[in-house]
């Protein structure tokens, strides 16, 4: 029986860490994701991180459920099973654009992280990311998911240390007695916002969960897994959002704010959360290009690792586009497409348990 605790708490980590892994990329633990999704609503966003919270731990267990029902090798089973037979095959085919647009903005904010923290090129950031991630591609699934077992806690504690500082009640409270907008948000409104960061990033980690659900044997692993990951990525999310409103609006002016924010205290911390936002972008990066390339490789019978190399030589080439351009145009797109996935996967849900 101890054997057995002992194993659904293993598990149960994994699937956790490796659903904020796939979270948790350039947009996310840069801030960049946070402030228009969420900073730029004031005290609204704060109650649309809590909802977008419960979500996420909603419809990640529900994605990985249906990936062990079904025992999905990749994203397209678990998209066409839930969307049925007429609407599955063209959302299929836009989480396959919208996967390689991810990894353009992956790779963008690689050389943001170059750019802004280490003082090197943002071409060079980008070509030696693109290059690291060609050489473990065929490192699969299981890969991944080492990766985010030790990269995720490591990226908690740095963004605890990083965030919790900056963080005062009465700080706080001054500005949010007086917000005003520094720019639109993602959407008009924040629970529109809320609803777009939610649909679009779970739309997208279905390439990582489907799959995840078929590797993890155990149900109760998956669905506490699931709740662990939604909470942690609620919880992570919240810091940020309020380190970047304690300095707002000067921290909206970065490409990187949440290194604007650990720039203003220790540089070690600084220099310790950049790395860990660059392994953060890698993992994520890995894990959809990942899903990528065996979905694109299954339809066509193309090689994997050709198929990969030139994912991403053509995701390098969109990234000159620039980091911040491409989250802000990019991602709410993505999120209105998204939400009918979201609703495809809420409708089924009712239907199935009624």
């Amino acid at each position: 029986m101890a054997e057995t605790g002992k194993q659904l708490a293993k598990d149960s980590w994994k699937v956790a860490t490796t659903f904020i892994g796939t979270i948790v990329g350039a947009g996310f633990a840069s801030g960049q994701e946070i402030m228009k999704f969420f900073s730029h609503f004031g005290f609204e966003g704060i109650i649309g991180i809590i909802f977008s919270s419960l979500l996420f731990c909603l419809t990640g267990t529900l994605i990985m459920l249906l990936g062990h029902k079904l025992e999905a090798h990749s994203f397209g089973q678990v998209v066409r099973h839930v969307c049925g037979r007429k609407l599955g095959p063209l959302m299929d085919f836009l989480l396959t654009l919208f996967l390689f647009g991810t990894l353009s903005v992956m790779l963008a904010g690689s050389g943001a992280v170059f750019f802004q923290q280490w003082g090197l090129s943002f071409t060079l950031g980008t070509a030696l990311t693109m290059i690291f991630a060609i050489l473990i591609v065929l490192a699969g699934l299981r890969g991944i998911i080492n990766a985010n077992s030790i990269v995720v806690p490591f990226m908690v504690l740095i963004c605890i240390t990083a965030t919790i500082p900056a963080i005062t009640a009465k700080n706080l409270e001054s500005v949010l007695s007086g917000f005003v907008p520094s720019a639109r948000g993602a959407a008009s409104c924040w629970i529109m916002s809320a609803l777009l960061y939610v649909s679009y990033n779970i739309t997208l980690s279905v390439s990582v969960l489907a799959p995840l659900g078929r590797a993890i044997k155990n149900r109760r692993a998956l669905i506490w897994g699931g709740v662990l990951g939604g909470l942690g990525l609620g919880t992570l999310a919240m810091l940020i959002n309020l380190a970047i409103l304690r300095h707002y609006p000067d921290s909206s002016n970065y490409e990187l704010p949440s290194l604007f924010v650990a720039g203003r205290k220790a540089w070690i911390i600084q220099l310790a959360f950049s790395f860990i936002l660059w392994t953060e972008i890698f993992t994520t990066l890995i894990g959809n290009l990942y899903g990528l390339a065996a979905r694109i490789s299954d339809f066509t019978g193309m090689n994997y690792l050709l198929t990969a190399i030139i994912l991403m030589a053509l995701a390098f080439i969109m990234s000159q586009l620039g980091f911040s351009g491409l989250v802000g145009t990019l991602y709410p797109l993505f999120g209105y497409v998204s939400i009918i996935f979201l609703a495809c996967l809420g409708f089924y849900s009712f239907l199935k348990h009624r």
